[in-house]
């Protein structure tokens, strides 16, 4: 392999591991925010204290993901830094200030928030609480939308010109409203919704086809199964939308993705030559694959993730749910196959795209640094065994919490989180006297 094929192979790893911790992330907190809503507004203590017991297990499995995913983007950041400086000195008057804002709303406002809504249970005020959690949410989709405007740039350039081969900025209006970075925005805010419903569907499932924690997991299973299924259908819409727009902008993309051959494809080929100069300006064939096995995939959820809902919703409330086993399973085969849909997705919009960094501006290959191929296998090693850790620690950390239920999550210990209504008391049986009366109760 020489160093442009290395290259590739590692944006498409760092890239695609990197977007399973956002796509989770930005799902679930959007359902705690709402979660969170629902229990500040709720009258009634009881029910306002088990649906917080809901918002500290499921927002312990989001702060999981949350933390490990800003590693994630970390190594994100080193390989842009060590191995894209082309990128960087040619489109950096383009691409910097969205890095920078992104930067700033992740690292500090998005983490900021979520530091204070994690220890700030019975320590601020219900509302001030809710607040930062809604903090959260809209700093993590203000951070998604500067990356979008980045990745839209790089797939439609406009508002730019090219003065002695370095881009500048004529109008920041263009690349902000890009058809490309908004058709994404939304087939994303679908994929997400879709993702963090299966995992709640998923998680949900195990504890009641163990018959564990019924009416702490019966609504979640509800909940997630209908989350799914109107992300499946709005990511089925706009990626529709998405794909018909890419005719226009990325034609050549456009052919391989819907399977053009013979006498179409030779056309889109030498419509692309025309364009650019002799060459291949064609992307892989099994881009092709990849985009068909994502469709399949959609159809298949946007019919099947409705059914675990019915489980729970059953007409004989006697037959225990751990007996209704086909579609007690089913969330655990829908979650796999929902991130295969979306590894497919993101392959098919990035590997599409070559052999272009920026279409019709700059190519990989200038957009590789002065790096030796050794020393991009190097760091394709390293940026992949880093993220595979982490990947391999999230699931693992995850797993152990979401099996644990909902008084043993990460969010559920009663000596982080004191809780007026349960008392840890000593060995010896008597009321601890000394711990201290939290300001603030659910």
């Amino acid at each position: 392999m020489n160093v442009v094929d290395l290259a590739r192979i590692q944006f498409a790893v760092t890239a695609t591991l990197h977007f399973l911790f956002v796509a989770l992330t930005l799902g679930l907190v959007t359902i705690v925010a709402v979660m969170q809503t629902r229990a500040i507004l709720t009258k009634d203590p009881a029910q306002r204290a088990a649906q917080m017991r809901r918002v500290r297990f499921w927002g312990g499995l989001y702060v999981i993901n949350y933390a490990l995913g800003i590693i994630s983007g970390l190594t994100q950041e080193f390989q842009f830094g060590l191995n894209w400086s082309g990128l960087s000195h040619i489109m950096g008057n383009v691409v910097g200030a969205p890095l920078a804002i992104e930067t700033v709303v992740a690292f500090f406002l998005e983490s900021t928030f979520l530091g204070l809504w994690a220890f700030g249970f019975n320590r601020v005020s219900p509302r001030a609480h809710l607040g930062l959690i809604w903090g959260v949410s809209i700093t993590a989709y203000a951070s998604t939308f500067w990356i979008m405007v980045v990745n839209g740039f790089m797939q439609k350039p406009v508002g730019y010109e090219m003065r002695h081969g370095t881009a500048y900025v004529t109008d920041w209006g263009a690349i902000l409203t890009n058809g490309a970075t908004w058709y994404a925005v939304l087939h994303i805010a679908g994929a997400v919704t879709l993702l963090a419903g299966l995992f709640m569907a998923a998680v949900s499932s195990f504890h009641l086809r163990r018959d564990r924690d019924i009416a702490f997991f019966r609504p979640t299973l509800v909940q997630g199964s209908r989350i799914a299924g109107v992300g499946a259908l709005v990511t089925a819409g706009a990626g529709t939308v998405h794909l018909l727009a890419l005719e226009d902008y990325q034609p050549e993309k456009y052919a391989v993705l819907m399977g053009a051959g013979g006498a179409e494809l030779d056309r889109a080929r030498a419509a692309a030559q025309a364009a650019h100069g002799p060459g291949d300006w064609m992307p892989p064939a099994w881009v092709g694959a990849a985009s068909l096995l994502m469709l399949l995939l959609g159809i298949l959820l946007v019919f099947l993730t409705w059914i675990p809902a019915t489980a729970a919703r059953g007409k004989d409330p006697d037959v225990p749910l751990s007996r209704r086993r086909f579609r007690m399973r089913l969330p655990a085969v829908l979650l796999p196959l929902g991130i295969v849909a979306m590894i497919c997705g993101w392959l098919s919009r990035e590997v599409g795209r070559q052999p272009w960094m920026v279409t019709g501006e700059l190519t990989v290959r200038d957009a590789i640094g002065n790096v030796s191929a050794g020393g991009m296998l190097a760091s394709l090693v390293a940026f992949t065994l880093v993220l595979g850790i982490l990947a391999v620690a999230d699931w693992a950390l995850i797993s152990h919490y979401a099996r644990q239920g909902p008084d043993g999550g990460l969010l559920g210990d009663e000596d982080l989180f004191p809780d007026a209504a349960r008392r840890k008391k000593p060995r010896d049986g008597t009321e601890a006297s000394s711990r201290t009366e939290p300001h603030h109760s659910y």
